[in-house]
């Protein structure tokens, strides 16, 4: 006789409405799968990233009062101006954070920090060997239970180029992982109607394996004829082919499983880089229901990389402003041409922490048990200091917000703000990247 309680509810059960429109429940006590204890709800982590820097007007500018990104004042005793007003209504759900960095990346181009804004890699003008990125430490803990384990995304897209990459995501051996920048294609992996049969994909999956199978096969062989170096690049190569059998085993062990339902009507699903406003607004709705319906609980979002000619560069032009890059160089432009896509990007931010602390969860909201960080890695045209960074959410993991928190870059460095990211998360660290310590105080009023 099954133990499964009369109030025990499938993971992806849904509401159907008129028409047959289906409606993706939040996570439910009653979802608890027998590996996750009744009561124990989900831990999740986002890491958002924008290029270019901020609007930082100096003191006697007069666009300081009104367009200065980080917010007057200090502790709980801060005033938010035009570019941050938007965030009022989370003046206890978020905490502004000046004066963190990582150390390797100033020493790096401008146009190339995004790459170490989540591994605090020892990656220089001389040399490039990035390491593992935050999310992808945690996800291998937090993500074992979800269909997704990770999701990456950017307007990009793929993994760019070497000081360049499109995504925030970092494999173990530093290698990029892919981002996804097409909103119908990631809404059809984690709620659509899938392109192929069950049968079709099966195939696909075997197909897969019977290739890794072969190349790790060859391999044994392989290594016996090459000198070190040759050695260790391949014992690389194969731990990433070994990350790839994993995936596969995953995409395998979910094909049964039906998917969380999300009315693709209630987002815009089609957009694209060229309807800036809603395809900026579209990620953030994809990823409210990607955690809501616990399809995920690890998402990296990167709007851009630094400079010009990327999909991103242009978005500012939909407000009527210059491009992001010139804006940042305000070349045509002033300060309060930059704060005001600054003001549109907090907005949009503003708008995802709505819905998360909306959407009730527990005893509290998916807000209260999602970590969330929202930065970039140059202050202002690409000079790679003092961060512009807002932690958001994670009250029920023990967060304290309702500040604004100034930091001593000598002293402390963002790595640390990681590990302490962490632990609260349950996965247990104590160093990561060049960290020298933890940032626990953020847990303290």
């Amino acid at each position: 006789m099954s133990s499964q309680k009369s109030w025990h509810l499938n993971r992806r059960e849904v509401l159907r409405g008129a028409g047959g429109v289906a409606l993706a429940l939040p996570f439910l006590e009653g979802m608890s799968s027998a590996a996750q204890s009744v009561g124990e709800l989900p831990k999740r982590v986002a890491c958002f990233f924008f290029p270019n820097g901020v609007a930082l007007p100096p003191e006697k500018d007069q666009y300081h009062d009104d367009w200065h990104w980080f917010p007057q004042g200090e502790g709980r005793d801060y005033t938010l101006n035009l570019s941050t007003e938007s965030f009022e209504p989370h003046r206890d759900e978020i905490t502004f954070l000046s004066g963190l960095s990582h150390p390797a990346g100033r020493k790096m181009a401008g146009h190339g920090v995004s790459d170490v804004y989540l591994t605090a890699g020892p990656v220089d003008a001389n040399a490039y060997n990035n390491t593992i990125s935050v999310d992808q430490v945690i996800a291998d803990q937090l993500g074992r239970e979800t269909r997704i384990q990770s999701l990456a995304l950017s307007t990009g897209g793929g993994v760019g180029t070497t000081g360049r990459t499109h995504t925030l995501s970092f494999t173990k051996t530093g290698q990029p992982i892919p981002a996804e920048h097409s909103i119908r294609r990631c809404f059809n992996m984690m709620f659509g109607q899938d392109d192929m049969s069950l049968q079709s994909a099966r195939r696909q999956l075997l197909i897969r394996k019977s290739m890794l199978d072969q190349v790790l096969e060859d391999s044994k062989s392989l290594k016996n004829r090459l000198n070190a170096p040759d050695r260790a690049k391949l014992d690389e190569y194969l731990s990433s082919m070994r990350d790839y059998e994993r995936r596969i085993q995953r995409m395998e062990s979910w094909l049964d499983k039906p998917k969380a339902e999300v009315d693709e009507a209630s987002m815009s699903v089609d957009a694209t880089s060229a309807q800036m406003k809603d395809y900026v607004r579209a990620f953030y709705d994809l990823i409210f229901h990607a955690f809501q319906t616990d399809t995920t609980r690890v998402v990296t979002h990167m709007l851009g990389i630094e400079g010009g000619g990327s999909k991103s560069d242009a978005f500012p032009e939909a407000l009527g402003l210059k491009p992001h890059h010139a804006l940042s160089h305000r070349k045509g432009s002033d300060f309060r041409d930059w704060g005001r896509w600054d003001q549109f990007m907090n907005q949009n931010f503003a708008y995802f922490l709505d819905r998360l602390k909306n959407a009730q969860e527990g005893n509290g909201s998916v807000l209260d048990r999602s970590l969330i960080m929202y930065g970039c890695s140059t202050s202002t045209t690409h000079l790679a200091k003092n961060y512009p960074l807002i932690l958001a959410g994670g009250s029920q993991f023990g967060v304290s917000h309702g500040q604004f928190r100034k930091f001593d870059e000598n002293k402390v460095r963002l790595s640390d703000m990681f590990v302490t990211m962490l632990n609260v998360l349950g996965v247990e660290t104590e160093q990561f990247g060049d960290s020298t310590g933890n940032l626990d105080e953020i847990l303290s009023v």
